[in-house]
């Protein structure tokens, strides 16, 4: 019973990781932009690399809520 009631504490997690990741990530693309859009020519490197990392692990993210969510939903037909 314990394990049924932590599924979707997990899922949940995963939800809130892959919105913030993305999130994140897209914030840096604006900031890139709007830096370069100013004519600065230094753009901070953090800021450029992140949506290369970001956004690969928010995908991955959300497949893992997708499959954590199947699994659940086989787990609650077969009972």
């Amino acid at each position: 019973m314990a394990q049924s009631s932590q599924r979707p504490q997990i899922e949940t997690i995963l939800a809130y990781m892959a919105v913030g990741v993305t999130l994140v990530s897209i914030l840096s693309i604006m900031a890139t932009l709007i830096i370069s859009a100013t004519g600065s020519i230094e753009i901070p490197v953090i800021l450029a690399q992140l949506p290369l990392i970001g956004l690969p692990i928010g995908f991955v993210l959300i497949m893992a809520m997708l499959i954590t969510g199947i699994i659940r939903r086989s787990k609650q037909n077969r009972d």
